[in-house]
């Protein structure tokens, strides 16, 4: 088939799935004023390749802005932006897989690009013992961004768990928990949120009681590269829902897997996003060459979720106006104007693949 006649035929598909995306397929007359949007992004990894390519020889500075250009109006335009960190920011030496610890510069970028919360319970937040623990929310800290998920001492969690964030009079809730820290000790006081049902219970509780009108869990869980949940993701999904949680977003497995919709207590409608894959990383290979960002439209007086929806992004390594670098591109951008991307033809056809089999999936009944 012709470069034009595949290109068409992909743009025709993109312009019907995006007829699809909204998971609540709710009408949306609101106020613009009366919405809260929030954002959350999959996995941000700190693969060596990754640190080098951040790498100015000429300073020996490290800059990742411009792997966030293409998304960058996307984030900011949302209220709220969530980052799910999984590397540590435990200083020099830099490394990558399987013990990552990336340059300062990676939360500087995260910070331009417009986000406002770190997720970091994750499994390689342990990566580098106590200090690389405590030095990741030292880090994030003081670049007044806002986290959730560990902490440095009970009495800290106790303080800041759940995070309440209030935007245009809605009070949110961001939880935050991960399977396990790949068998790497977390030392005391030191803490992580780990999934524990009973623990879950206690803490949905709390944000009612610190009057949460809205609340996300975002959790680290399931099994890498599998492109669909496995049962006990949707075990936890379901426990999640009825017990007053209202959006489910997950990362780890490093694919974008399905998603479906719950029902938790008075029938409500909990959209369930098993896993957003890859944000950005090194991973070249098929399905984890990028993810989704999704997007959660809130009426605040009415404390109701409209509608969520999402947009696949593609990881493309390679040079990009005469800038080597790992860019992400939303797909929806590259097929309204592929001529600026210019990409090869090669990684043309993968974004392609990426594209399609990730709307595929995601608009597939469970």
């Amino acid at each position: 088939m012709k470069k034009t006649a595949a290109s068409a035929l992909l743009l025709l598909f993109f312009l019907q799935a995006e007829k699809q995306n909204n998971i609540l397929h709710v009408l949306d007359n609101s106020r613009k004023n009366d919405i809260v949007t929030m954002v959350f992004c999959g996995d941000v990894m700190g693969h060596l390749p990754q640190i080098q390519a951040a790498y100015n020889a000429e300073d020996g500075s490290y800059d990742y802005n411009i792997c966030f250009e293409g998304v960058k109006q996307r984030i900011e335009e949302a209220d709220i932006a969530v980052a799910n960190l999984e590397t540590t920011l435990a200083g020099k030496p830099y490394t990558g897989y399987p013990f990552f610890s990336s340059p300062d510069a990676l939360p500087d970028a995260l910070q331009y690009s417009g986000f406002d919360v770190i997720l970091t319970a994750n499994n390689h937040l342990a990566d580098k013992g106590r200090k690389g623990f405590e030095r990741t929310l030292q880090q994030i800290d003081k670049r007044g961004l806002m986290r959730a998920g560990s902490y440095l001492h009970p009495q800290e969690r106790d303080s800041l768990y759940p995070l309440i964030i209030e935007k245009k009079g809605l009070r949110i809730a961001l939880l935050n928990c991960t399977y396990g820290t790949n068998g790497m000790p977390v030392y005391a006081p030191n803490t992580v949120n780990t999934i524990d049902t009973a623990q879950i219970r206690g803490d949905v509780r709390k944000a009612r009681e610190r009057a949460a009108d809205f609340i996300v869990m975002c959790i680290h869980w399931g099994n890498e590269y599998e492109l669909r949940a496995g049962g006990t993701q949707r075990k936890l999904a379901r426990f999640l829902a009825g017990e007053g949680v209202n959006l489910i977003v997950g990362s780890h497995p490093h694919v974008v897997q399905d998603r479906e919709i719950l029902y938790g207590k008075d029938s409500v409608e909990v959209p369930v996003y098993y896993s957003l894959g890859n944000f950005i990383s090194n991973q070249r290979w098929r399905h984890s060459n990028g993810g989704i960002l999704v997007q959660a439209r809130i009426h605040a007086p009415s404390k109701k979720l409209l509608r969520t929806s999402y947009e696949p992004v593609y990881v493309h390594k390679g040079m990009l106006r005469e800038k080597y670098q790992y860019h992400l591109i939303p797909t929806s951008a590259y097929w309204k104007n592929t001529s600026y991307y210019s990409l090869p033809a090669k990684d043309s056809a993968e974004l392609a693949f990426f594209d399609t089999t990730t709307r595929k999936r995601l608009e597939e009944a469970y």
